[in-house]
Parts: C-alpha cells; sequence; structure tokens
C-alpha cells in the first residue's frame, strides 16, 4: 500500500515538472493560474504539516515567486516522501485531528489525506492547462497513462 502512494506521489511530482515546464514556454500566465499553482505548492506543504503534527508554515493561497516553482516543487516532494518513508503501513490508516483554514475541527485518515492531495492536484492542474490555453503552442500531457509509459 505504501508503494501505491510512493507512485502517486511520484507521478504529481511529474505532472507538476511537465506543468511548470509548459508554463515557462507560455506567451503569458494568467494570474489566476500562478494563484493555483502556488496554491498547489502551498497545500501539499500544508496537509504534510498536518500530517506530521507540524505547525504550518505557509498559508493555503500563499504566493510565491515564479523563479522558485520548481526549488518549492521538489521540497515538497522530498517533504512527502520523507513523510512516507517514516510511516508504517497501519499509520495510513491513523486518524489525523486537524483544524482547516475556517478553524473547524477534522479527523481524517492519512491514507485519504494522501488520496485527497492527489486527487486535488490533478483538479487544479486541469484548471492551469484550461486557463493556459490560449498562451500555449503545445500542451502539456498529464496523463497517468502518459506517465507509467515514460518511466519504464
Amino acid at each position: 500500500m505504501k508503494d501505491y502512494f510512493f507512485n502517486l506521489l511520484a507521478f504529481d511530482h511529474w505532472t507538476n515538472v511537465r506543468l511548470i515546464q509548459s508554463m515557462q514556454t507560455a506567451t503569458d500566465i494568467p494570474q489566476r493560474a500562478k494563484d493555483l499553482f502556488n496554491h498547489l505548492l502551498a497545500t501539499t506543504r500544508v496537509w504534510r504539516s498536518r500530517m506530521a503534527g507540524e505547525m504550518q508554515d505557509v498559508e493555503v493561497w500563499e504566493k510565491f515567486d515564479e523563479q522558485e516553482w520548481q526549488e518549492l516543487l521538489d521540497q515538497n516532494y522530498q517533504l512527502m516522501k520523507g513523510f512516507m518513508e517514516q510511516l508504517q503501513v497501519e499509520d495510513l490508516h491513523r486518524k489525523i485531528r486537524y483544524y482547516n483554514t475556517k478553524g473547524v475541527a477534522y479527523e481524517t485518515i492519512v491514507s485519504d489525506i494522501l488520496t485527497h492531495l492527489i486527487v486535488h492536484s490533478g483538479y487544479h492542474q486541469g484548471q492551469i492547462v484550461s486557463l493556459m490555453k490560449p498562451f500555449l503552442s503545445t500542451y502539456p500531457d498529464l496523463m497517468y497513462i502518459t506517465y507509467t509509459r515514460e518511466k519504464k
């Protein structure tokens, strides 16, 4: 089961690298696309902090410098991998108590949080690509099947 989540984390990193590369070729990047990508970077850190029982060091709509996106993405990936490496299989079923941005308390199991991170990322990646289409000559292929073909 841990291998499954390691693979999904690697896939998410792969898609975000492609998204950054695509945005770098764009004639313009709409502010909403920048905001959404910043949100992806921030929420990974927020959820990791929640799962690790640490104070979050960024807000969910944090503003990062575009020039730092790749470095922040790589840092997030290493942080998430490090978190996953420390987990035992039974930890995937452990409930995490946290507060959302409105101060409402929740309890969610780790595997559901990890699944949410991937689904949430894909949702916003699709929004970003839609916003970027008028400014791109080629759209990034962010499909899971392409990832599986390329990693062989």
